[in-house]
């Protein structure tokens, strides 16, 4: 007679705090993912980033305000309000028996009040607009407002590409006022080589202007619906 073996199934119970211990340990590892996902997806804004927002939250003067060398003209209203966050530039050029750090323009890039980057900004006092357009200054006020910073200036249009058709951001500019400087001087005035280049970081806000008459120049189809001129005050809000 052949003897069957009886097999004893033992079922072993999870006591409930080791099924809590489990259960809290999951949980960590979910909320521990969902951070770290959060954090890839708004990564923490760079230097330049926060440039921008304290420039922007400095309210520009008003042009009546302004000492008289960097006031612009009655007919002249305001179209943009623009900030911008680069490098003053220089080279180290010999006058005589001296060596000095004699500046050569900016390279900033131009960012407006929705932190859209929208331009920049070049040697030789040259706007560049991404949509085409461009303007060339010519320096015709220059007053050291900010101690420690660049001096704010006024800018008369020489040169507009888009003068004649109207067409394109800076197409209609007049004037253009550089305010609220921060940076952009060299520690020290005098430099030991000759030829060498210099990156200086600064930050301001430029003031674009256009003449009040729209028959000064010729509008674009697009501008004819445009809003009624902003002030200072109001660019920034």
């Amino acid at each position: 007679m052949l003897n069957r073996s009886l097999v004893t199934v033992r079922v072993v119970a999870r006591p409930p705090s080791a099924a809590r211990t489990v259960s809290a340990r999951a949980t960590f590892a979910v909320l521990a993912l969902a951070g770290l996902v959060a954090a890839c997806a708004a990564p923490t804004p760079g230097p330049m980033q926060l440039k921008v927002t304290q420039q922007q939250q400095l309210v520009p003067p008003a042009n009546d305000t302004l000492p008289a060398s960097l006031r612009v003209e009655r007919e002249e209203v305001l179209q943009d309000v623009l900030s911008a966050v680069g490098d003053e530039t220089y080279s180290c050029r010999r006058s005589g028996s001296t060596l000095s750090w004699t500046p050569t323009g900016a390279e900033a890039t131009l960012v407006d009040q929705a932190r859209n980057s929208v331009g920049t900004v070049m040697p030789n006092r040259m706007f560049n607009a991404y949509d085409g357009s461009y303007v060339i200054g010519r320096l015709v006020g220059d007053e050291p407002v900010t101690p420690g910073a660049l001096p704010w200036q006024r800018l008369a249009t020489r040169f507009n590409t888009g003068e004649r058709t109207g067409e394109g951001r800076f197409a209609r500019t007049t004037s253009i006022q550089r305010v609220l400087t921060s940076g952009g001087l060299p520690p020290d005035p005098v430099c030991g080589q000759e030829g060498l280049s210099l990156f200086v970081p600064y930050s301001a806000t430029y003031l674009f202007y256009r003449a009040a008459d729209p028959s000064a120049v010729a509008p674009s189809p697009a501008d004819a619906a445009a809003a009624p001129p902003l002030n200072a005050a109001s660019a920034v809000q």
